[in-house]
């Protein structure tokens, strides 16, 4: 890739999602525009500036003739690249489009050790694709469905706030595990619908399925699903065994406003701390009546046998 007039231009090049960013990453590519020369925007280009460097679309110079092989990548690396788009960039974070851009750019130059976690880029894939398999499982035990029986029949409805991009990822496993039941998961980004097959997803989510998804999960309490879970959840609860900061690792403190039992949490662990956890349960449970047992319906225990006979 010999650079050229064209190819030394600043670009400012718009992606939405990853597809967008893959499409206007191989023009660049193609062009041989080096990843120092191109500005990488979130979004679309519907309001870019009049005055603003040629658009990264703009097709390659017909004097150009690169080698298709040269921007070949295996399928282990696209989904490196893809996964770790999900990731959504905060405070000094590198921006997701020119990390991945820069990794292409050098795998396309011929150094195969970009991708790699010794490397100093590959090193920042490969931990936030760690990052969006973490959040894909905290969304799969943190989600909760509430039950709605209506003019609209009776379905299943979660309001969830996912730290990355992993509503599909969510969505896939809530379908294998829902069955034919009709659900609908909202989130601030994006919504999406199951009818028993086939998944529905709606970017941005629709207002009336967050309106729905949130005062569901604002009314939680009142559920009697709900209320039976939180009595299970105090019922195991065992003091003697609290440990803060292994809870919160398995367990953040951000979803605990949308779990059931999550206004439970503070008081228990403040009754642990004061004197709780010389129980080995909660002291509630021990409060509560039990029942008493006939002679006849107790446990024998049978006599084990003398010596090696």
């Amino acid at each position: 890739m010999n650079p050229d007039s064209s190819s030394t231009a600043p670009r400012i090049a718009h992606a939405r999602d990853f597809d967008e960013w893959r499409e206007r990453a191989r023009q660049l590519l193609m062009a041989g525009v080096p990843p120092s020369n191109v500005t990488w925007r979130d979004g679309d280009d519907s309001h870019d500036d009049l005055f603003s460097s040629p658009a990264a679309s703009a097709k390659p110079p017909s004097s150009r003739k690169p080698s298709s092989t040269s921007i070949r990548i295996g399928r282990d690396q696209l989904a490196l690249l893809r996964n770790a788009a999900r990731y959504r960039t905060r405070g000094d974070d590198p921006a997701r489009w020119p990390l991945l851009y820069r990794v292409l750019w050098r795998w396309a130059q011929g150094d195969a050790a970009a991708m790699h976690p010794a490397d100093a880029d590959g090193r920042v894939l490969h931990k936030r694709w760690h990052a969006v398999k973490r959040e894909a499982h905290h969304m799969h035990a943190f989600l909760r469905f509430h039950r709605r029986d209506d003019a609209l029949g009776e379905r299943y409805v979660a309001w969830f706030e996912p730290a990355h991009d992993v509503l599909d990822l969510g969505a896939e496993h809530f379908a294998d595990r829902m069955g034919g039941s009709p659900w609908l998961i909202a989130t601030p980004e994006g919504g999406v619908h199951w009818n028993g097959s086939t998944l529905d997803y709606r970017f941005p989510c629709p207002a009336t399925w967050a309106t729905e998804a949130r005062t569901a999960a604002e009314r939680a309490n009142a559920d009697e699903d709900h209320a039976l879970w939180r009595t299970y959840f105090v019922s195991t609860f065992n003091p003697a065994r609290l440990n803060h900061k292994v809870m919160t690792q398995h367990m953040p403190q951000r979803f605990w406003r949308h779990l059931s039992e999550g206004d439970l949490i503070p008081a228990m662990e403040a009754k642990a701390r004061h004197g709780g956890q010389r129980l080995a349960q909660e002291t509630s449970v021990g409060q509560r009546k039990g029942k008493s047992l006939p002679p006849g319906r107790l446990p024998r225990h049978r006599t084990p046998p003398a010596g090696n006979d």
